[in-house]
């Protein structure tokens, strides 16, 4: 049995025994399993803890960018994956080999029974990590924070907030985002530092009382720090560190906001060990697929003149933010008739993410949620759904079978460029017809 092979039939047995139904968020089995591993979750170097609503994924490539530019060893433990699981592990700068994750879930296997899925990997990173420590180790929550499986470390370097909003208010049993924020608040620690990226008032009040009353120091965005455009150069300014850069690496208008976050943590961990040119030079070098990323030379993109790009968005502020590069882009790459290939999660805010992409979008195509090959996720929206919504919306709106129709009728109807969004699922599933890897997939 090869790496691949020996490492789905490790995940298979986690997929198998998962808990059955809603997700339960506590924390109380993967504890447990920690402690007999002997707390590897405590035993790493400096930590940052990421959670919030959008850009928990750009602001811990930023972050990972910044540090690696200075000279230093980066973990990573991000979640979904695009294409391969082992995206999700990344040692001292490398991708896990398949083999080795295999090994320290077998490990996990023979003193437990019941995690999910999610927990099984979140175990396993650690103890990856704990045995070959990093300069810098970066966690991303999975969702929420309070009873996420990562909130397990005792006292982390720093942690961050990127901007919250509404989004899994099913799956947690709550609604409005001052509820959401509340969640998001559980991975504060006293005395650690916590970076709050620019938030509604209503999410950034619970934030700051939450924080008293663990006793958590606030760094907060207009505040402590600022950050944002001058002209296309992104700017800088913290307590210890002032930056331009030229560009950010990262695609968008609103990625100035992670940036400026993973400056800020950046600052908090390493203090005055910060040099401006190296944290420039960072900026313009992370990259974070399927964010606004536009496909390349493969099967998709053949004999098209067209462009096709990828984007996870998958909320109402996720298609705000989409929706505003696909304005900006008109002027600069020509051709009026945008087509919008869409597939959600049934339990996502279908109004609030049609309303954006449908005053940018001549169509809407929806499509099938595709197979998640096991990980986290609910059912699929019903793509009539989709198409009926869009047209009340006043957008041309169709139905196909798959991806690949979606693409052959965006195509067919005359779309200069195509947006493929909606779920990483269906982002990952484009990557893959089209024969490109995950870039942060490479070792």
């Amino acid at each position: 049995m090869d790496g691949l092979d020996a490492l789905e039939a490790e995940l298979a047995v986690f997929r198998d025994a998962a808990r059955r139904g809603a997700p339960v968020f506590s924390l109380d089995l993967i504890r447990a399993t920690l402690r007999t591993l002997g707390d590897p979750q405590d035993q790493l170097g400096p930590t940052v803890h990421v959670t919030g609503t959008n850009g928990k994924g750009s602001t811990t490539a930023f972050l990972r960018s910044l540090a690696e530019a200075s000279g230093r060893s980066v973990s990573v433990f991000t979640s979904p994956h695009l294409i391969s699981v082992c995206e999700r592990v990344r040692i001292c700068g490398r991708l896990v080999q398949p083999e080795a994750l295999a090994a320290a879930l077998r490990e996990i296997r023979t003193i437990t029974e019941g995690l999910s899925y999610f927990e099984a990997l979140t175990a396993a990173a650690f103890l990856l990590f704990a045995r070959r420590r990093a300069d810098l180790t970066l966690i991303e929550v999975g969702a929420g924070g309070a009873g996420d499986a990562t909130n397990v470390m005792r006292e982390p370097a720093a942690c961050i907030v990127t901007p919250v909003s509404r989004d899994h208010e099913a799956m947690f049993g709550v609604e409005g985002v001052a509820a959401i924020a509340r969640i998001k608040s559980g991975i504060f620690r006293r005395g650690v530092p916590a970076i709050i990226a620019p938030q509604p008032p209503l999410a950034l009040a619970v934030l700051r009382e939450q924080a008293r009353a663990v006793g958590a120091p606030l760094t907060l965005a207009a505040r402590d720090w600022r950050c944002g455009w001058d002209g296309e150069a992104f700017v800088y300014d913290g307590p210890l560190l002032q930056v331009r850069s030229p560009w950010l690496s990262l695609p968008g208008r609103h990625q100035a906001v992670n940036a400026g976050a993973a400056c800020a943590a950046f600052e908090a961990v390493f203090g005055a060990a910060c040099d401006p040119d190296t944290i420039a030079e960072g900026l313009r070098s992370a990259y974070w697929p399927a964010r606004l990323q536009r496909l390349g030379a493969g099967p998709l993109t053949e004999n098209y003149r067209g462009a096709i790009w990828v984007d996870g968005a998958h909320n109402p502020a996720g298609a705000e933010a989409l929706a505003a590069a696909i304005r900006d882009r008109r002027p600069t790459l020509g051709g009026d008739r945008v087509s919008v290939i869409l597939a959600l999660q049934a339990a996502k805010d279908l109004s609030g993410v049609l309303g954006p992409l449908c005053e940018t979008a001549e169509e809407v195509i929806a499509c099938p949620l595709p197979d998640s090959g096991g990980q986290e996720g609910g059912e699929g929206a019903d793509p009539s759904a989709i198409v009926a919504h869009a047209r009340s919306l006043g957008v041309e709106a169709r139905q196909a079978a798959d991806l690949d129709e979606a693409i052959r009728l965006s195509k067919g109807g005359g779309a200069h460029r195509i947006y493929v969004c909606g779920s990483l699922y269906l982002c990952g599933a484009a990557l893959r017809l089209n024969g490109e890897q995950a870039d942060h997939a490479r070792a």
